[in-house]
C-alpha cells in the first residue's frame, strides 16, 4: 500500500466516484477499477477490486493505488493488469506483484486476447505489446491519439483513434487503413469474421465490411464501447445507456443514464457506469456501485432504478 496523500484529508462530500472498467472472473466473481477524487481532480486515489455479487455482496481490495487507474484487464481469475497514469503498468499475480515503466505517451486502453498477448494504447500513436513477460514498443505511424484497440486473435488486432485513424497490426508493425471518414474514433470491435464497427461522438457509428465503409443510422449517442455478446451487438453510450444493432440500425436497448467500456465473458457482459457496475446475462440484470463514507463499500443497485 502506498504512502497517505492529502486524499485523505477530503471529507465525503468532497469525493467524486468513477467506475473505470468491470470484468467478469466466472461464477458470482467480478473485478471492478473505480477512481476516487476531489472535484477538481488534483488528488486521486483508485482502486481494484475483486467481487462477490453472489447472494451477499462482498469485496477485497486487491490492488490501491494513490493516482488514477487509467484502465484494467483481467487475465483469468486471479491475474489482472492495472494501468496507472504516468505509464506504470501493474502485473498482480498470484506469485506475487510487479510494476514496469512503460515511458512513452499518455497511455489510456488494456486490452489482451484470452489466453495470449496483451496489448495498450495511448497518445501519440502510442502502443506496447507484451508477449509472454516482456513489454515492446510498436512503432508508431501516426502522431494521433489512439482510443481503442482490439481483435479476437493477433492476426486480426486494430486499433482507432481520432481524425479517422484505423490501424491493422502485422508481424509487429501497423499499417494503416485508409477510410474516407476523418471523424474521430473512439470504439471499435473486430469479428472473427473480419468485420470491423467502429464508433464516436455524435452518432458515429461505421461499420467496415469487404472493404466497404457503411455508416449505420443511430440517434446522436457518444458510443464509447462496442461488444458482440450471446449474438447480439452491443453499444454503450455516455449519456444515455445501452443500445442494440439492429441491422443497420442501432436502437435504444436499456437507460442506464451513462454506459461506458464493456467486457464480455461468454456467460456475462459487464458494463463500467458512472460509478456502477452493470452486470447483463442477456436476460436479467444485476449490478453494484461504490460509495464512500470515509471508507469504500458497496451497495447492490436496484436496477429498477435504471430502465426496469
Amino acid at each position: 500500500m502506498e504512502p497517505e496523500t492529502p486524499f485523505d484529508e477530503l471529507a465525503p462530500q468532497e469525493v467524486h466516484i468513477e467506475a473505470v472498467e468491470g470484468f467478469h472472473l466466472g461464477g458470482t466473481r467480478y473485478s471492478a477499477s473505480f477512481e476516487l477524487s476531489d472535484h477538481n481532480s488534483e488528488f486521486a486515489r483508485s482502486y481494484l477490486l475483486e467481487v462477490d455479487c453472489g447472494e451477499g455482496l462482498t469485496f477485497s481490495i486487491r490492488q490501491q493505488v494513490e493516482n488514477t487507474i487509467m484502465s484494467h484487464a483481467s487475465l483469468g481469475d486471479d491475474r489482472h493488469l492495472v494501468l496507472r497514469l504516468g505509464g506504470r503498468m501493474y502485473d498482480l499475480t498470484p506469485a506475487g506483484d510487479t510494476m514496469t515503466r512503460l515511458p512513452n505517451g499518455v497511455l489510456r486502453r488494456i486490452f489482451h486476447i484470452e489466453g495470449g498477448a496483451q496489448y495498450v494504447v495511448g497518445d501519440d500513436g502510442v502502443c506496447y505489446l507484451r508477449d509472454r513477460d516482456v513489454w515492446n514498443e510498436v512503432p508508431p505511424v501516426t502522431a494521433r491519439a489512439l482510443r481503442d484497440i482490439h481483435g479476437p486473435y493477433p492476426e486480426l488486432i486494430h486499433s482507432c483513434g481520432n481524425a479517422g485513424t484505423l490501424l491493422r497490426l502485422r508481424g509487429g508493425q501497423w499499417e494503416p487503413v485508409e477510410l474516407a471518414d476523418q471523424r474521430d474514433f473512439t470504439a471499435l470491435e473486430v469479428t472473427d469474421a473480419k468485420l470491423i464497427h467502429i464508433g464516436g461522438p455524435d452518432g458515429l457509428a461505421l461499420a467496415l465490411r469487404d472493404d466497404e465503409l457503411v455508416e449505420l443510422n443511430t440517434p446522436a449517442r457518444d458510443f464509447f464501447g462496442i461488444r458482440s455478446f450471446k449474438g447480439q451487438r452491443y453499444w454503450s453510450d455516455a449519456n444515455w445507456g445501452l443500445n442494440i444493432q439492429k441491422g443497420d440500425s442501432i436502437v435504444p436497448f436499456r437507460e442506464l443514464r451513462h454506459a461506458f467500456y464493456m467486457h464480455a465473458s461468454a456467460e456475462k457482459l459487464v458494463i463500467s457506469g458512472w460509478k456502477e457496475i452493470f452486470i447483463f446475462d442477456g436476460e436479467a440484470w444485476d449490478g453494484f456501485e461504490l460509495g464512500y463514507d470515509g471508507n469504500i463499500f458497496l451497495r447492490r443497485l436496484d436496477m429498477a432504478d435504471y430502465g426496469g
